[in-house]
């Protein structure tokens, strides 16, 4: 009786340690599978963002970036880079669009068109959750041009050398253009340097090849609302160096 009883222990005992550690491991499985749900969720949501911002970029989508971005990002160099307004904005800096003539603000118009086309193909290849609940998304852009063709030492050579070849070869009419008034001479300069300038760049972007970039854009929620926005936009390289 007292090994049957020892063994009904036994029994009891190890049913208790077993119901234990199944208890034990339900409790663990149910909170890692809830933290993995939560970071899928914010991953894929992260993710989503990352998408909607270079969509707008690309001017694949028609919606708001400040749908899925600061308003420091939306008015960032980054955004601007590829706005066809913003770059007009930048080229004739300093000038008055009422001193080139029809033609060429035509031609200035197509040319920054350009750059609302540039981005070909993007993608998200990689999204990370910190521990202090921001992301970064991890994206590869492909441009039919190099975002930094304006300011390539090739165009920048080229530019130099037909400022010079264009003072040498006009020095007469610019000399009569002064006469009218410093102005008038100043106008009629600027809107033949932009015509030689807008042909050289075009010319860079004809013989440019495809370039592929990454880049790295930082996340944060908003702990109201539970949505995703871009707060920060940085070339790959430069993300890296700083962790």
């Amino acid at each position: 009786m007292q090994t049957v009883s020892l063994g009904i222990l036994d029994g009891v005992i190890m049913i208790n340690v077993v119901k234990k550690t199944v208890g034990i491991f339900l409790a663990t499985a149910l909170t890692v599978t809830s933290l993995t749900g939560c970071t899928s969720k914010d991953k894929a949501a992260v993710e989503e963002t990352a998408n909607g911002f270079l969509a707008v970029v690309a001017s694949d989508s028609d919606e708001d970036i400040n749908k899925f971005a600061t308003m420091e990002v939306a008015g960032g160099d980054f955004v601007q880079l590829f706005d066809a307004d913003s770059m007009t904005d930048a080229f004739v800096s300093g000038f008055d669009l009422s001193e080139l003539t029809d033609e060429t603000k035509k031609e200035v118009d197509s040319f920054c068109n350009l750059f609302d086309d540039m981005i070909k193909e993007y993608s998200i290849t990689k999204v990370d959750i910190a521990k202090d609940k921001t992301a970064t998304a991890i994206a590869t852009i492909k441009t039919n041009f190099p975002v930094d063709i304006i300011n390539s030492d090739s165009a920048s050579e080229k530019i130099s050398e037909a400022t010079e070849a264009y003072n040498k070869n006009n020095e007469e009419k610019i000399a009569s253009w002064y006469e009218e008034g410093e102005e008038y001479a100043k106008a009629k300069i600027y809107d033949d340097m932009i015509r030689i300038i807008l042909e050289i760049y075009e010319d860079e972007i004809a013989n440019s090849s495809e370039e592929n970039y990454a880049i790295a854009l930082t996340l944060k929620k908003n702990a109201e609302t539970g949505s995703w926005l871009v707060t920060e936009v940085k070339d790959y390289e430069s993300s890296t160096s700083e962790n």
